[in-house]
């Protein structure tokens, strides 16, 4: 039986929705494509006539993922009046709740150390990404009236989530997240 190209492009998105929660939650080394086909409801063989490899299905999910962050990071600014932009972006990224939900959080704090032993496919497509992401941090600057600082703003948001993540101390890692949204802030 033969599925409408609707069918296939849902399935390809569902693999890809579950695979960017997977990878996030896991480690890309952590998820196998025969288990994420088996909780899909798929096949193993089934995978292949979605994507070519593995690498492809990182490349696809994690530059999705990247995508909705930066998606919501405009949707965040389209709300912040200015002066207030980054003070939106840094409460919200850099928060409990984010912190506490990496399988729907953000994927370079999940998976930066893994990103970069990727091959060249998957580096490049996370670099286009990364762009994207860098032009919205200044923009957010640009609003706020203060110089770019873009790259710092994304290492200062990044390393500390994922720090915040790794710390078993509570109360340690809701100081770290508080003095990395004052500092971001702070840096009028």
């Amino acid at each position: 039986m033969r599925y409408p190209d609707a069918h296939k492009t849902q399935t390809r998105q569902r693999i890809v929705a579950m695979a960017a929660l997977r990878f996030r939650a896991e480690g890309l080394a952590g998820v196998g494509i025969a288990n994420l086909m088996a909780d899909l409801g798929l096949t193993h063989g089934g995978f292949y006539a979605h994507f070519d490899s593995k690498e492809q299905l990182v490349a696809t999910a994690c530059s999705q993922a990247l995508q909705q962050l930066n998606q919501h990071w405009r949707q965040l600014l389209e709300q912040a009046a200015p002066g207030e932009c980054m003070a939106a972006l840094a409460s919200d990224y850099l928060s409990p709740a984010h912190r506490d939900l990496p399988d729907s959080g953000c994927a370079l704090a999940a998976l930066a150390g893994e990103l970069a032993r990727q091959g060249v496919t998957v580096r490049q497509r996370v670099a286009g990404e990364l762009e994207a992401i860098l032009a919205t941090l200044a923009h957010a600057r640009q609003r706020d009236g203060q110089p770019d600082s873009a790259l710092a703003d994304l290492a200062m948001m990044v390393g500390s989530l994922s720090l915040a993540r790794l710390i078993d101390d509570a109360a340690l890692s809701q100081q770290l997240l508080q003095q990395a949204r004052e500092r971001l802030v702070a840096s009028k």
